[in-house]
């Protein structure tokens, strides 16, 4: 019974630790570990050896993580020359940007014989909608026919050339505020009507802009390889240890 107490109680301090990454449940994990504090008091339990033994282990535990992560930060190296050197390699392929479109799409079925039909239908509602009747926004909630219309209310979201059909990404890349508009466009089975929201031009992200992040990456390199340094020379010292023991339990009697 006491040890189940004491590992209920372990977890929910656990949890509370946690609290950060989990807003909406941290005062519901304080309060489950306070009543169950508060619980093994009314009892007595703790000054149980058991519970004491299972929370000096948490305690180690907790400092062998502590130690870990202190010990794999010490002597960061100075990486600013190196994140220039990344910087200039990686700058033509990944930081270079193209030309980024956003629009706002009404998308209908036009496969088979519908195509004649859906035209129509997209036709007229863009004759309302050029002539201010009907909010573009609207009527992709009301006719686009895209799984995903309710939540995104058509919003394509930032693309570039290559991740749409080529004639989605001409069409869209000849709206503009003043005339944000297209043409009804039909390919392989689906039928579009766009309406411009935004346009990034080409640019190259700067050293200065992308710096911290190469930095970041560096850094995180750094931990993960002194990470694995550290532990594996823990493991040598265990493996000397335990086999200089063995050696010594190996002696006959007397020796």
């Amino acid at each position: 019974m006491l040890r189940n107490f004491a590992i209920a109680l372990l977890c929910a301090l656990s949890l509370t630790a946690h609290a950060a990454d989990t807003p909406v449940s941290s005062a519901e994990n304080l309060f489950i570990r306070d009543a169950l504090a508060a619980k093994g008091l009314s009892k007595g339990l703790d000054k149980n050896p058991e519970l004491l033994k299972l929370v000096e282990e948490f305690r180690k535990d907790q400092l062998a993580r502590l130690a870990l992560e202190a010990s794999v930060g010490e002597g960061m190296p100075d990486f600013e020359a190196r994140a220039e050197e990344i910087y200039q390699a990686r700058k033509d392929k990944q930081y270079r940007l193209p030309l980024r479109l956003r629009v706002r799409v009404l998308e209908m079925d036009a496969s088979g014989d519908k195509e004649e039909t859906v035209r129509n239908k997209l036709e007229a509602l863009r004759s309302q909608i050029d002539s201010g009747q009907l909010d573009f926004r609207i009527a992709v909630l009301q006719h686009s026919e895209a799984a995903d219309r309710k939540l995104s209310e058509g919003d394509s979201q930032w693309f570039h050339q290559g991740q749409k059909p080529d004639v989605f990404f001409d069409a869209a890349e000849k709206l503009t505020e003043e005339h944000p508009l297209s043409s009804i466009i039909v390919h392989r089975g689906t039928a579009w009507l766009l309406y411009f929201m935004d346009k990034k031009e080409p640019e190259t992200r700067s050293l200065d802009e992308v710096k911290p992040e190469i930095i970041t990456e560096l850094q995180q390199e750094h931990r993960q390889a002194q990470e694995k340094a550290l532990l594996e020379s823990l493991r040598e010292q265990y493996r000397q240890t335990a086999g200089a023991k063995l050696a010594e339990q190996a002696k006959p009697a007397g020796m």
